[in-house]
């Protein structure tokens, strides 16, 4: 009865019903036979094939490995049509390894040089810091299917609790770079983490699953398959609902949210296919705000937010409640010639309202004394202030994609255009007194701010895939960046009085990389590419817009993968000429902003897979990072200095098993002035186990058991940000062991 209100509540139960009423009567094919238009069983690195209109940027992961080799089982493996550093988390290791609960950015965090934070538990809130060699989320692109994810309303990075959930994902591609002037997107030069949804299956198929665990976890849903219909073409789809419940792992945290995923592939013809994808998303949060050192050891490693009404950090004086839909129609079409295009509308939406203490687990005290409460002058004994705000946006935009296959190589060309308009406001509040406004004085304001924002971004771009030898490609580029930021506030965020300003930043960004196959599954490949990145709204929040450049970079990487059946090893050198970096620290929920001048970022990034003895395969990666400012030994904030993963895994028959250990090495909290705020480094190691119980005409029963932080590790992992003294830090610490039992049946 959940998920069918949600449906209803977020306008899906038409759609559902259609999706039942046309695709969900079964017809199958007869043994052997594939419908017309219909592709291979699930293989999400190929989605429906339609000849050449598949244009870089668009989705799809390359070739698919196969079942057995060392690529196959890898929890991250870089492809052989990569043309910068970049490592594929498939959809095998995702069905084998990640707990159900978990989101996109957990997926990825085995990956080289990536560190993800998520102190609740798996994939139970939002990540809290996420970085790629030392690249935070609001410096990298996230997509999915090759859209761009709005981010929230003050930076360019999505909430990722808002959006999907692991049961449908198909594969999550990191690339550690800016790609070529194709790849989209408002964040190129700290790379892109790409999102690919689970194709639909060609036979009818019923898939109801469920994950109980630690901190009372409960996660259930169902998904339904169509199968392709013949008697459409080959038309197919599925419908998935899921509801998860859980504590997390910080004390008065808590987590309900439900989300439904649908997507269609409807072939017209021969040479067209038309995709739909819709996702809705409810989600509501006893959300923690990190806790001070002293905290952490009186009251324990799990300590988040507390049973005191008159602290402001009371459970019930900390919550957030997020609603996010994200939908597109594309349509690819092989236009014969060598031609092909792909035209692809979307929207999204996200809106965000939450009560926050003032300062929770902070050292601002609560209020006493003279105060004004709907306009008339009162005393206060011990009042806990706090704030309400809410937050939302709707996106809309459009990706055009033409290629032309020539005699020399393709032709692409393309225009993304995205429109993001947003409003929000925040207001003082007594939360121990109903929530009523307060204010200082008889004439002062409870807003904080209020304002309405618009971001609008045009890039067109140009490439060609120049093949002048067998086995060398050589992608020049060109990509143009418009970007311009309006606000319009009644009250504006940090000076509170209003302000009407509009801002555009603009760039070239060339791109060149050459790809050459020195033998079949070896190759290597060079890039130069330069990236951009507009300064956060932030920049406009003040009397006059602060005159910062926008971000760019000027990106050097070479690499090679070699891949043969039991093994798959790959490595890269880079170095990032940093300009214009934008520096920020928060203090007591708000952030500010500064330029912090230029930065280098190099290192080296080895990953590989091999394939011991049959069954049994060692994964492991390693990086050597280093994050600095120019002419300068500070290192930047958030930028561990190395990381490393290893461990085996073990597939035999029906059977499988992995344990893997992530190691991330020493940063820092605050880069400036000086490097402040020592996290250590720390490791923590996740276990999985599994076993497939085949029962009659291919179904099945899977049965996982996860343990993640085997060793229950609680090493602080974070700083989220500093107390209202400016001073005293709040920090996120791994969460504790936690064990997760899936079962899921395939009917």
């Amino acid at each position: 009865m959940r998920s069918l209100t949600l449906l209803r509540r977020r306008g899906l139960l038409p759609v559902s019903l259609l999706v039942l009423a046309l695709f969900l009567t079964k017809t199958n094919p007869a043994p052997g036979q594939v419908p017309a238009g219909a592709s291979a069983p699930r293989d999400n690195s190929a989605p429906t094939d339609i000849g050449t209109v598949s244009a870089t940027g668009a989705g799809g992961l390359g070739a698919a490995p196969q079942p057995g080799t060392a690529a196959y089982v890898a929890p991250s493996r870089a492809p052989l049509d990569a043309s910068q550093p970049t490592s594929i988390v498939g959809q095998h290791f995702i069905d084998h390894s990640i707990v159900p609960t978990q989101n996109y950015d957990s997926i990825i965090k085995f990956s080289p040089s990536v560190q993800n934070i998520e102190p609740v538990g798996a994939g139970l809130q939002q990540n809290f810091l996420e970085t790629i060699r030392g690249f935070t989320y609001r410096q990298f692109n996230t997509t999915f299917d090759g859209l761009v994810i709005p981010g929230t309303i003050s930076s360019f990075a999505p909430q990722s609790e808002a959006y999907f959930m692991a049961h449908d994902i198909g594969a999550v591609q990191v690339d550690r770079g800016p790609g070529t002037a194709s790849t989209i997107g408002y964040a190129t030069f700290g790379g892109t983490v790409d999102i690919q949804s689970k194709e639909p299956l060609d036979t009818f198929t019923v898939n109801p699953f469920s994950t109980v665990g630690s901190f009372n976890t409960l996660l259930t849903g169902v998904e339904l398959d169509s199968g392709a219909r013949p008697e459409l073409n080959g038309a197919r789809g599925y419908l998935d609902l899921q509801a998860l419940d859980s504590d997390g792992y910080l004390t008065g945290t808590s987590t309900v949210r439900r989300n439904a995923f649908s997507k269609i592939e409807v072939p017209i013809g021969d040479n067209t296919l038309i995709t739909f994808v819709r996702m809705v998303n409810t989600s509501f949060n006893h959300t923690p705000i990190g806790a001070t050192q002293a905290q952490i050891r009186q009251l324990g490693a799990n300590y988040g937010l507390s049973q005191d009404p008159t602290s402001q950090a009371f459970k019930g004086y900390n919550a957030d409640h997020y609603s996010a839909d994200f939908e597109y129609v594309r349509i690819r079409s092989n236009l014969g010639d060598g031609w092909g295009i792909e035209n692809t509308p979307y929207t999204a939406s996200y809106y965000h309202g939450n009560i926050v203490g003032l300062d929770p687990n902070g050292t601002t005290p609560n209020l006493t004394g003279k105060y004004f409460v709907n306009g008339s002058a009162t005393a206060l004994t011990n009042a806990v202030p706090g704030r309400a705000a809410h937050s939302d946006f709707r996106d809309w935009g459009n990706v055009l994609r033409v290629t032309k296959d020539t005699d020399y190589g393709q032709a692409r060309a393309g225009l993304w255009f995205d429109n993001d308009a947003a409003g929000a406001y925040r207001t003082n509040i007594l939360l121990s007194q109903n929530n009523v406004a307060y204010t200082k004085t008889a004439t002062g304001s409870a807003a904080d701010y209020n304002y309405h924002t618009t971001l609008r971004t045009y890039q067109p771009y140009f490439e060609f895939a120049l093949r002048p030898v067998p086995g060398l490609v050589i992608t020049p580029g060109l990509k143009y960046t418009s970007t311009t930021r309006y606000l319009d506030a009644a009250i504006n965020q940090t000076t509170k009085v209003p302000a009407d300003f509009s801002e555009t930043y603009a760039a070239l960004q060339p791109a060149i990389d050459a790809r050459y196959t020195f033998a079949k599954g070896l190759v290597g490949y060079a890039q130069v590419a330069k990236g951009f990145l507009a300064p956060p709204l932030g920049v406009l929040q003040t009397t006059q817009p602060q005159s910062l450049s926008p971000q760019q970079t000027w990106n050097y990487q070479i690499g090679g993968t070699w891949q043969k059946d039991r093994f798959t090893v790959s490595g890269d050198l880079y170095y990032i000429d940093f300009s214009n970096r934008i520096a920020s620290q928060t203090v007591a929920g708000t952030t500010f902003y500064s330029n912090g001048g230029g930065a280098v970022y190099q290192g080296i990034e080895l990953e590989g897979t091999f394939r011991m003895i049959r069954g049994l395969s060692l994964y492991g990666n390693a990086t050597l990072n280093d994050a600095h400012y120019k002419h300068s030994t500070t290192t930047l904030a958030n930028a561990p200095n190395r990381t490393a993963a290893l461990g085996p895994i073990l597939e035999l028959n029906n059977f499988s098993a992995s344990l893997l250990g992530k190691y991330i090495g020493k940063q820092y909290g605050i880069d400036q002035p000086t490097n402040t705020y020592l996290i250590k480094s720390y490791m923590t190691a996740d276990f999985a186990m599994g076993y497939v119980l085949p029962i009659l005409n291919h179904r099945k029963l899977d049965f996982r058991l996860n343990v993640n932080n085997i060793f229950d590790n609680n090493s602080l992992i974070g700083l989220n940000q500093l107390a209202g003294d400016g001073k005293t830090g709040l920090y996120w610490t791994d969460p504790g062991r936690s064990v997760f039992f899936t079962l899921s049946a395939t009917l």
